[in-house]
């Protein structure tokens, strides 16, 4: 029985098959007829439908080639080595390889985690500094209350405008160069007074992946120049609730003696979120006058002036002490360092400290006892 039901179906199948088979055929010749038949213009048809490749090879029938257009014109290229001081062939070269002319690693978060730095090779970089010192640096439209990536400014002048305030409400933009994508950079060179094809050649050697890369010394600018109108907005708001706003890169700062947390928040991230940003929950932070309030590295919790956080100024008092009563061989050698820089970095932490607390005569004084021992 088990025998002539295998039987069967062999047979229903080999049918089934035959069937098919005859039917393709078929319809093949059909359309063989109807290419025969058509000439140029059911080539010209057939050309047009980019997601027939496969049948069109079945057929015999051969599509043309689109005539190759270059990405960027020779003249627009021309005109842009020129300000940059590059020979036109070696920008388009460039240009047409940007992924070639990037360094990318990864670095540890202090916080965990780890970012991924793309450093432009030495060509690239000196293109982009042109770009930044002749270009971006000029540009006017970068909100007062941005004060990261600016010449003269510093966590300081981040910081300072909230000290003495009751609250303060910290929060951060989710990967903030990242999210500033190749058509707003090329908008933005465009909103500056150059031609399209121009802007397309800044924005190329601006951007690596389609966004702006962490590690270009063009970035820094860019990101304040694109995030104009988020600083806008957001200024407007603070102002509107009595509030002080500043910006330092990506981490956002809002400050007053009365702060309705819940409403700002959600007013804030409404902005973000139309400005084409996304706030990084796990950075939300509402600080009530009894916290201790850092912003940017910075303590603001005294409420009368700026210093580095205490923790931060144990570490540095221990290593100075034990440097200049163990000498820096034994302290390297007790903390298991072989850091052949260790000295100009622990000299770089007081200066960091100085430059927040100008008056402290302890820091002065250990910086030039520091300093005597190289």
């Amino acid at each position: 029985m088990n025998g002539i039901l295998i039987t069967v179906l062999i047979i229903t199948g080999f049918l089934v098959y035959k069937m098919i088979s005859s039917s393709r055929k078929q319809e093949g010749y059909k359309r063989w007829k109807a290419t025969a038949g058509s000439g140029k213009e059911e080539s010209a048809s057939k050309s047009k439908d980019t997601h027939g490749a496969w049948l069109r090879q079945a057929l015999g029938v051969a599509a043309p080639r689109p005539p190759y257009v270059p990405k960027f014109d020779d003249e627009s290229v021309a005109w842009c080595a020129s300000l940059l001081g590059v020979e036109a062939n070696k920008l388009k070269e460039i240009l047409e390889n940007i992924p070639d002319y990037y360094h990318e690693f990864w670095v540890r978060k202090r916080r965990g985690g780890y970012r991924m730095i793309s450093a432009p090779l030495e060509e690239l970089q000196s293109i982009q500094t042109t770009i930044n010192s002749r270009i971006l640096s000029s540009v006017t439209t970068i909100h007062p209350a941005a004060v990261g990536f600016r010449c003269g400014r510093s966590v300081v002048d981040n910081a300072s405008p909230h000290l003495g305030k009751r609250y303060v409400l910290k929060m951060d933009i989710h990967d903030f160069f990242f999210s500033i994508r190749s058509p707003r950079v090329k908008k933005t060179f465009e909103q500056m007074g150059y031609p399209p094809n121009v802007s397309k050649i800044f924005r190329t050697l601006c951007c690596l992946h389609n966004c702006l890369p962490q590690g270009a010394p063009t970035s820094p600018s860019l990101s304040n120049i694109v995030s104009y109108e988020m600083d806008k907005k957001l200024a407007a708001l603070a102002t509107k609730y009595g509030l002080t706003y500043t910006r330092y890169a990506d981490d956002l700062t809002f400050s007053g003696d009365v702060l309705s947390k819940e409403q700002i928040i959600f007013e804030v991230k409404q902005i973000i979120y139309e400005e084409k940003f996304a706030p990084n929950y796990k950075k939300t932070r509402f600080l009530n006058e009894y916290d201790r309030k850092i912003i940017t590295g910075v303590s603001v919790s005294s409420g009368v002036k700026l210093t580095i956080p205490k923790a931060r100024k144990r570490e540095i008092r221990k290593n100075v002490y034990f440097i200049l009563t163990k000498g820096l061989a034994e302290h390297q050698r007790r903390i298991g360092s072989n850091d052949p820089a260790y000295l100009k970095r622990l000299i770089g932490e007081l200066c960091y400290w100085r430059s927040i607390e100008p008056d402290n005569m302890y820091v002065s004084d250990s910086i030039t006892a520091l300093k005597s021992l190289k």
